[in-house]
């Protein structure tokens, strides 16, 4: 057995102890043997009553207002009435992990006003609620969209500013019926997709109204159609596996294609039938390339092509395709490398190489702009040359404390926010805005997540995030506000998974989510609710191999 492998058993032993070495230290409660109670009770009460749950007030300011008779409202809470520019509250608390949503129930008058409510929805945290922003204007100005590519079935709902529901059933130009008061924000977002498996996205979605109609905001949407196959990377039986994909997003076993290595990473072309696995031993040390069968009657089985060693470096960890299928890039050997990708063939050749991308993932941004690649304790921005695709600066980075733990970055459809994982234990999602023209990541917020996030994933709309707590066995997942990038924990998770998840995919028609389990070698299996992003009960399949790392979906 190669040196590799010991070490990947004595990673996969250390992760699987570190729960129990805690517990073992005294930092558990409730073992027999001594010791002292976290939480004593008066004799003779084994039963204390609950401690009251913690509510919170929902508040905020009005400004701008000069007329009379402006209410708001918030459902379950009495309205409240606002005479003047100042701070508002709702009489009703709310608790922790509700969700809230503030509207005008009636505008001013005397003179005519048209007030709009910025902030207006979201869900309780752990502290009261002030920033609603409700700003006042004698003008407003309307909020069109302009649709694209929407199927004929319709089904698509927006919303502005978490309100005023617009229901489109066909291409072209529309406008929410409430106009938005001119200072106030806008805010564009898709509330429901389409019937059809398709995918809309909302972008120059936000902005602060002026002296003009706001006319730029676009909804594209995409037809990606729905994953025939799955391909995992086996890193303890050297082979990638090849499974059909059902359409409840189950997986039928195909079998296993021997690499004759160590395989860390596989990932599929966009859209032609290429499959790529990162090999750091063996004969075929390098980036394996594959077609796969597409018959009428799909096979998925796999065909190898070629091992590209050439550029690629000694250690290839991670091999991932631009969005745009043109360009590859590898990691490992502490390098950032980039390559081309044949548009006949699909090898890989060329390429530049750039100091700065080690550890095991990239992100890419989905406008072809940066690279992202966490290493260590650093987050390092690249920027691409937009006609090479080739690294054009050295790495902007951000530093996180030593020992941070980072294994994964993921990027959001509209490019505009990043998400790193750190932490053994407690683990913690980084949430991160991406400037548009550096890459430059300023960190906007953190959340805790499960015991020893490692892989990530974002669903196709930008809605939701998932992570793989590796050492809780299960996924953590969480909303994006489309607006500002925070998260907020779905209710319901974290959702189990198999033992140690090492990864999390999402299929591009963002209906399921797979979690490739290296400790029991299954694949747990998800349904995802495209309304409110919760997972199903997850189910297992086996895997066909040992070890599996990444699961990668193609058409």
């Amino acid at each position: 057995m190669p040196a590799i492998l010991h070490l990947s058993s004595l990673r996969l032993a250390l992760f699987a102890l570190l729960p129990f070495a805690l517990a073992s230290c005294g930092g558990g409660g409730g073992g027999g043997g001594g010791g002292f109670s976290f939480f004593p009770f008066p004799p003779g009460d084994s039963n204390p009553p609950p401690a009251a749950e913690a509510k919170y007030m929902v508040g905020g300011s009005v400004s701008g207002l000069l007329g009379s008779g402006l209410v708001l409202q918030l459902a379950g809470s009495a309205d409240v009435t606002v005479a003047a520019d100042g701070n508002f509250v709702f009489s009703e608390k709310r608790a922790k992990g509700t969700s809230y949503a503030v509207s005008v129930k009636q505008q001013p008058a005397t003179p005519a006003q048209t007030c709009t409510v910025n902030n207006a929805a979201g869900t309780i945290g752990d502290a009261d609620v002030a920033n609603v922003a409700v700003v006042c204007a004698t003008t407003s100005q309307k909020v069109s969209v302009t649709v694209t590519n929407l199927d004929t079935a319709g089904g698509l709902v927006l919303q502005n500013n978490a309100g005023d529901d617009l229901a489109v059933n066909a291409n072209g130009t529309f406008s929410f019926t409430t106009p938005v008061a001119v200072g106030a924000d806008y805010g564009v977002t898709v509330k429901t997709q389409p019937a059809a498996l398709q995918v809309c996205i909302a972008k120059q979605a936000f902005g602060t109204v002026t002296a003009a109609p706001i006319a730029a905001v676009t909804v594209a949407c995409t037809t990606p159609g729905a994953d025939r196959f799955a391909f995992t990377a086996n890193e303890g039986s050297s082979n990638v596996s090849m499974y059909t994909v059902l359409a409840n997003g189950s997986l039928s076993n195909i079998g296993n294609f021997p690499v004759g290595g160590t395989p860390q990473h596989v990932t599929t072309h966009p859209s032609k039938p290429y499959v790529y696995a990162s090999n750091i031993s063996g004969a075929t040390r390098g980036v394996i390339q594959y077609t796969i069968d597409t018959s009428t009657v799909p096979t998925g089985t796999l065909t190898q092509q070629r091992t590209i060693t050439a550029g690629v470096g000694t250690s290839p960890l991670f091999v991932g395709i631009a969005p745009n299928g043109l360009h590859a890039y590898v990691i490992g050997d502490g390098m950032l490398r980039s390559l081309d990708v044949d548009a006949n063939t699909g090898e890989l050749t060329g390429g530049t190489a750039i100091a700065g991308g080690s550890n095991r993932k990239i992100g890419l941004d989905p406008q072809g702009r940066f690279a992202f690649v966490v290493s260590g304790s650093s987050l390092n921005t690249f920027r691409l040359d937009p006609n090479t695709g080739s690294p054009i600066s050295p790495p902007a980075s951000v530093t996180l404390p030593a020992n941070s733990g980072l294994t994964d970055i993921a990027i959001e459809p509209t490019g505009r926010f990043a998400y790193a994982n750190a932490g053994i234990n407690p683990g913690t999602l980084l949430a991160y805005s991406i400037d548009a023209t550096t890459g430059a990541l300023t960190q906007i917020g953190s959340i805790p997540t499960g015991n020893t996030p490692f892989g990530m994933a974002i669903d196709p709309s930008g809605r939701f995030l998932y992570a793989a707590n590796r050492n809780s066995n299960n996924v953590s997942a969480y909303s994006i506000d489309p607006r500002t990038g925070a998260l907020t924990p779905v209710p319901g998770q974290p959702f189990a998974a198999g033992n140690v998840p090492n990864s999390v995919t999402v299929d591009r028609t963002g209906r399921f989510a797979y979690t490739a389990n290296q400790a029991d070698n299954t694949i747990t299996v998800f349904t995802i609710d495209r309304t409110t992003g919760a997972l199903g009960t997850g189910v297992n399949f086996p895997s066909l191999g040992m070890g599996p790392q990444f699961l990668a979906l193609s058409r």
